[in-house]
């Protein structure tokens, strides 16, 4: 995977120069305060430069900070700080970058303004409104589910389903206007007075949006609607410094592609637990159907996104496994931990300066981790050191998405990004999420429409052809969750250009949205020591050739200092070996010293008062600016350095063919199939299977046409038991005799319960044309496995019996013997990663494969040879009929239902057990033909 540097370069500057002197800066400084903070803009408006050392100590420090906040601190806020863009900023020879000393400030309307704002829903329906529907709607039975939110919180809303409203959302799924829409659903001129009044109605309750709701993405909406506000609205600034001359030498950058490609080969990939939750779940409940997103999201119908427990007993070697399904990856730490342990403790610590990960001899993983085709490396450049501060970011856009609003550059830019994505990516879409919720935090998440399609999330949306919530579906394959746009037939994938933290929301379809775009992909590329050796005294500084990933840090606490006069700080500043500046503080809210400064000094003192333990870091000063002024005057700037590859990372979704077969999809208690619930407890169901039902079966022959069993765990375990009758008319009776079978079980608790239910063909699954061949083959399955009751075969038979099974399809001919290898190895890695395989778990598993090469199997008898036959036959006679496209997908769903018949418990473990060893055959074999 080759990593590129993007040509284009967006960087930041701090407002003022890291040189430059209070009473010089302080009528700027001033009119800065005033926009971000008017209360203490009125208290120090009338002080002159003058007069800043007569103020009191704790208001000259709150300036103090403001001032120091426009000196080294780059993250944009007000006029604080503002950004520049060089389009073609990195060559073959490095010049200083010259920037204008004035800012250009881009002025928008503050988004709370739009709570302010009111519009007569009749009267915007009577002057012809654009309408669109809030897409999260969904049915029940009864209802209609929707979206709200209300005072910024949302809530699942209800309305008892109504046909005619059900067409206006319909009507409603792209932007459309009122009497666009009246001439769609055939409305007379004496029926528009009724539905104005049901469209104002659905405008209350949020179903339906107009254009005079707010759009997040898009056009700015103030502009949008021409708003004009008056002179005392608060503004949205974003202060932007031109850029005149200048760039960064490549050669600078040389070493960045290795580095990515170090971090590759150490980190782990950062699952989100939360998805892992959700993926589990979702299996349990929905399997491999395809369900809509809303639905799969609704807390009643679908399972929400919340964490899920799972627990069970099993054999002894089964037993090891049990919770790694949904067990916390300590987000790699511990293999890191690995590669620093000769060196990384308390006394190599304190004895080394720095670490250099080029010379550490790291060990590297065998494959490397999937990154994304952008993402950022937040620096800064001192001489000839590159300094970072953070790298990742599932796509490099979420850093400068914000700047759009202000500069078309700056919007070419992040389409240009978008472009590399989506061509990388063609088989599937990108799409752009609009969420707003958090009035105060909003404006951060303004932007234009970066890629070419866009989700709004109770937005209007002003995009050409918008994604809608309605559209979408869910399906879980493998490992990953699929998102398929219904309208387009495609996979879809969500990028977020805005740095919002996404934590912040309890919007659950917003968070599964954001947390899939770090899905299965390591989205961050940084090295922290510290999250991996917390609460140490010192740690060094860590470099990659140039690259400083961490500067070095002392722990200091509160009582170690506070005391101190400024002179006797500094000694105790230089005893611990810190240079000229240091700084204290997390992320974008810090605060920076100079160690010489008496002023500083004694800011650092009146800081220190309100902490207990913190921690001093370096701040690495160049000798020689990379950003200056026309006057020359150097800036500590911060750069967007955006990487990126051009390397498929996401397939497509396989283009689903309609089946026209028609079929029934539901049978009832009364017809010719009697469905049976049987509840118990898992290690008594093999008994049940062996003895009422095969009694059953036995004593009925002559009236069932055909039967099959499935193992089920939602609600409680139970044996899901369906006989297909040759006569319908005996329904009545059977389900009288099996009762009585099952009657002494009942009555001793055995059995917990006994239901009869509706079946439900899985057609979504295997398909209109196959569901009746599925059903057989299913019966011919049950009979294999109820015969092996008779000889009760252990664990290492079971899964022989499995490979036999595998041997025989796999020597038929159907499957190329290299995809039927890489199909065995894709389903093995995907339970490996599912159930969070570590090394210790690898050589346990190993070793049990040894003990299976050389175990004893169980013999089959006459019979069970027989039924194997005919199962294993069956098995092959419907994979021909298949369709060859969707041959893989039936052999796998097959196999996962006759495991899931053959082990009365933890079957998605033994799965596992049985692809692994099965793909250890198939290397033995590959290994022993060259």
């Amino acid at each position: 995977m080759k990593v590129n540097v993007y040509p284009g370069l967006i960087f930041r500057t701090p407002k003022f120069s890291y040189q430059s002197e209070l009473k010089d800066c302080w009528e700027e400084l001033k009119a800065a305060i005033a926009i971000s903070s008017d209360a203490f803009y009125q208290t120090i408006k009338d002080v002159k430069a003058d007069d800043l050392n007569l103020l009191p100590p704790k208001i000259f420090f709150t300036i103090w900070k403001y001032y120091n906040r426009a000196k080294f601190r780059s993250t944009p806020y007000g006029t604080f700080a503002g950004f520049s863009i060089l389009d073609d900023g990195i060559g073959n020879s490095q010049t200083e970058i010259k920037v204008a000393e004035k800012q250009i400030v881009h002025q928008f309307v503050d988004w709370p303004y739009k709570n302010k704002l009111e519009f007569s829903l009749s009267e915007l329906l009577k002057n012809n409104c654009l309408l669109f529907a809030n897409s999260s709607y969904y049915f029940t039975t009864t209802s209609i589910r929707y979206i709200a939110c209300t005072d910024g919180l949302f809530e699942l809303a209800e309305i008892d389903q109504n046909d005619f409203v059900l067409q206006i959302l319909r009507g409603c799924s792209e932007p459309i206007t009122v009497n666009s829409l009246l001439e769609k659903l055939n409305i007379s001129e004496d029926g528009k007075e009724d539905v104005f009044s049901l469209l104002e109605d659905m405008l209350s309750l949020q179903l339906l949006l107009s254009d005079h709701d707010p759009n997040i993405i898009g056009e700015d909406y103030f502009k949008r609607l021409n708003i004009q506000p008056s002179a005392e609205t608060n503004e949205y600034l974003i202060a932007e410094r031109t850029v005149i001359s200048g760039g960064v030498d490549e050669k600078l950058l040389q070493s960045v592609p290795g580095l990515i490609n170090l971090m590759q080969h150490i980190l782990p990939i950062d699952g989100r637990d939360a998805l892992k939750d959700f993926i589990n779940k979702f299996r349990k409940k929905f399997e491999q159907n395809e369900i809509p997103l809303s639905m799969a999201l609704d807390p009643e119908m679908g399972i929400g996104y919340d964490e899920l427990e799972q627990a069970g007993q099993g054999d002894d070697f089964i037993a090891q496994f049990h919770g790694k399904q949904n067990k916390k990856v300590e987000n790699g730490n511990e293999k890191l931990k690995e590669n620093f342990k000769n060196i990384v403790n308390k006394g190599a610590f304190l004895s080394k300066d720095e670490i250099r990960l080029d010379k550490l001899g790291i060990q590297l993983s065998d494959q490397p981790v999937i990154i994304p085709n952008s993402f950022s490396m937040l620096m800064s450049i001192a001489d000839d050191l590159v300094c970072v501060d953070q790298t990742g970011g599932s796509t490099a856009n979420a850093l400068s998405g914000r700047f759009t609003m202000a500069s078309n550059n700056v919007y070419t830019h992040c389409k240009s990004i978008s472009k590399i994505e989506q061509e990388a990516n063609p088989d599937i879409l990108f799409f752009d999420v609009a969420y707003m919720v958090e009035t105060n935090v909003d404006n951060i998440n303004r932007r234009k429409l970066i890629y070419n399609n866009q989700l709004s999330i109770l937005n209007f949306d002003t995009s050409d052809e918008p994604l809608t919530l309605d559209d979408i579906m869910l399906s879980v394959q493998g490992a990953e969750v699929i998102l398929r746009s219904k309208k387009l037939n495609k996979r879809i994938v969500p990028r977020m250009a805005s740095a919002y933290n996404y934590s912040r929301s309890d919007l659950s379809v917003f968070r599964l949205l954001c947390d899939l775009q770090h899905q299965n992909i390591q989205t961050n590329l940084s090295l922290f020591i510290e999250t991996l050796y917390p609460e140490l005294p010192y740690y060094p500084r860590i470099q990659y050739q140039n690259i400083v990933l961490s500067q070095r840090k002392w722990q200091i606490r509160k009582e170690e200092i506070i005391s101190l006069s400024v002179e006797d700080c500094k000694e105790y500043l230089k005893k611990l070996g810190l240079g000229k500046y240091f700084k204290v503080g997390l992320s974008d809210q810090t605060l920076c010293f100079e160690t010489d400064s008496n002023s500083d000094l004694t800011a650092f003192l009146l800081y220190m008062q309100k902490q207990s333990t913190v921690y001093l870091e370096e701040v690495i000063i160049p000798e020689k600016s990379a950003v200056v002024d026309e006057e020359g005057k150097p800036y500590l700037a911060q750069f967007i350095l955006n990487l990126y590859h051009n390397e498929k990372i996401y397939n497509g979704f396989n283009k689903l063919v309609k089946d026209e077969t028609v079929v029934k999809q539901s049978f009832l208690p009364g017809s010719e199939w009697l469905y049976f619930e049987i509840y118990c407890h898992q290690q008594r169901s093999d008994a049940i299977l062996a003895g009422p039902i095969a009694h059953f079966l036995s004593e009925h022959n002559n009236q069932i046409k055909s039967w099959f069993f499935i193992r089920y765990n939602e609600n409680g375990y139970h044996l899901r038991f369906r006989v297909l009758l040759n006569d319908k008319k005996d329904g009545q009776l059977l389900t009288e005799a099996f009762s009585t079978y099952l009657e002494q079980d009942i009555a001793t608790g055995l059995v917990s319960d006994l239901q009869l239910r509706t079946y439900k063909r899985e057609t979504q699954r295997y398909g209109n044309s196959l569901i009746e061949e599925v059903e057989k083959h299913f019966s011919k399955d049950s009979e294999y496995v109820l015969s092996l009751f008779e000889t009760y075969a252990d664990t290492n038979s079971k899964y022989k019996f499995c490979a036999d099974l595998i041997e025989k399809i796999q020597t038929n001919g159907l499957f190329n013997n290299k995809i039927f290898a890489e199909v065995i190895r894709m389903m093995s890695d995907s339970f490996n990663m599912e159930h969070n395989l570590e090394a210790t778990d690898f050589k346990k598993i190993n070793a049990q494969y040894q003990l299976y090469k050389k175990a004893e199997y169980a013999e089959l008898n006459v019979e069970q040879k027989h039924a194997f036959d005919l199962f294993a036959k069956s098995f092959i006679n419907i994979l021909q009929v298949c369709n060859p496209s969707k041959r893989v997908q039936l052999l796998t769903d097959l196999f996962h239902m006759h495991v899931n018949r053959l082990f009365n418990k933890d079957q998605r473990t033994h799965e596992m057990v049985v692809y692994y060893f099965l793909l250890k055959d198939v290397q033995r074999r590959n290994a022993m033909m060259k």
